[in-house]
């Protein structure tokens, strides 16, 4: 696995900043999925100071893109920064803002979408996230209170991954 060594160093940082990262168990998680969709374009909701950012950026192939949304601005500055140090900083774009008022801007499709911006957000954004994953792409959400398993756009199963995490495939 070739998730960067800062890693570690993130979710210290991350903890102590009162923004609890992926664990460890959920980001090599998502750094094999993207891997095994062989995904060139990833959507990230709530990037945090960028744990899964770098999971995630980690298993683009080198013409890939991530295109992460977080609100707050620090947070998101520190994600940019990991990313540049991690040596994967012209994959990542990272979008301040609420990612209500701009995942309309943003063009699809994407192989892989992680919502992790908590379930209020995600069951408000549910519809434009789905729309925006390619068929037979994936979108995960982390945490409690998806709506993947009641929509039948999608194939979906919950794991028992950190705080959990739905895992659903676009139907063609």
């Amino acid at each position: 696995m070739s998730h960067h060594a800062r890693l570690g160093d993130v979710a210290a940082g991350a903890a102590a900043a009162g923004a609890p990262p992926v664990d460890d168990a959920t980001g090599r998680f998502l750094h094999v999925l993207a891997r095994a969709l062989g995904a060139r374009r990833i959507l990230e909701i709530g990037t945090g100071i960028g744990a899964s950012t770098l999971y995630l950026a980690t298993a683009l192939p080198g013409e890939g893109m991530l295109i992460t949304l977080e609100k707050d601005r620090p947070r998101a500055e520190r994600a940019r920064q990991r990313a540049d140090d991690a040596g994967v900083g012209a994959l990542v774009t990272v979008m301040i803002g609420e990612a209500g008022r701009y995942l309309h801007k943003i063009a699809g499709p994407f192989d892989l979408v992680f919502e992790d911006a908590g379930p209020e957000v995600g069951a408000a954004l549910h519809d434009r996230l789905v729309a925006l994953v390619r068929p037979g792409g994936v979108l995960v959400t982390h945490g409690a209170g998806s709506h993947a398993s009641d929509d039948g756009r999608l194939v979906a199963a919950h794991l028992p991954l950190g705080g959990g995490l739905t895992l659903s495939v676009k139907r063609p």
